[in-house]
């Protein structure tokens, strides 16, 4: 073997190793890159949410799935006023509204006590906010000024054209929520 070609033999190789490692370290610095690009990547379909801090009237809001979750201890009062018939809603037995077969009541939740929605308007998709204990509307968009009632019916004058969504959940205990993705 002459010099020339053991340089040339050597010289290829160590170009190969360099574009070895180069490709390697490529890899390794693109796999946070991609993985940020897809939401969904490394997200678990279920989500556990405590209760217990919760008070009456107070509102709990969760992240999950890339949306909000509000979760919402109603009192007595505002459980009764829900069966009532005077008050002018879009759609009052939530025939046209995305929710689950057990939200398909007056409450449209599992517990009369706890209601639970996406905090999503389904009008344009803002975030509603929760409002005082002395209003009828119990959460509104700020947005273009839509309001929901206890359950998240939306009142017959919003431009929201339906109720707020309803996620599948489940109780795990007293106070203890999952909330499940039924995707």
């Amino acid at each position: 073997m002459r010099f020339s070609e053991y340089v040339l033999n050597r010289r290829y190789l160590l170009t190969k190793i360099v574009q070895g490692f180069s490709l390697t370290g490529g890899l390794f610095l693109a796999y946070p890159f991609v993985r940020s690009w897809l939401p969904g990547f490394n997200q678990s379909h279920t989500r556990e949410v405590d209760l217990s801090d919760l008070a009456f009237g107070e509102v709990k809001q969760v992240p999950w799935l890339g949306r909000r979750v509000m979760i919402k201890i109603r009192s007595t009062e505002e459980v009764e006023a829900l069966s009532d018939a005077s008050v002018s809603l879009k759609d009052p037995d939530s025939t046209r509204s995305k929710q689950p077969e057990f939200a398909r009541n007056t409450h449209r939740s599992q517990r009369a006590d706890i209601f639970v929605a996406y905090g999503n308007c389904t009008h344009f998709g803002c975030i509603v906010e929760p409002r005082g204990p002395n209003s009828p509307a119990k959460f509104s968009c700020p947005c273009h000024l839509s309001e929901f009632d206890a359950a998240g019916r939306v009142f017959a004058d919003a431009v929201a054209p339906k109720n707020l969504e309803i996620p599948d959940y489940q109780f795990l205990s007293r106070n203890t929520l999952l909330l499940t993705s039924s995707d």
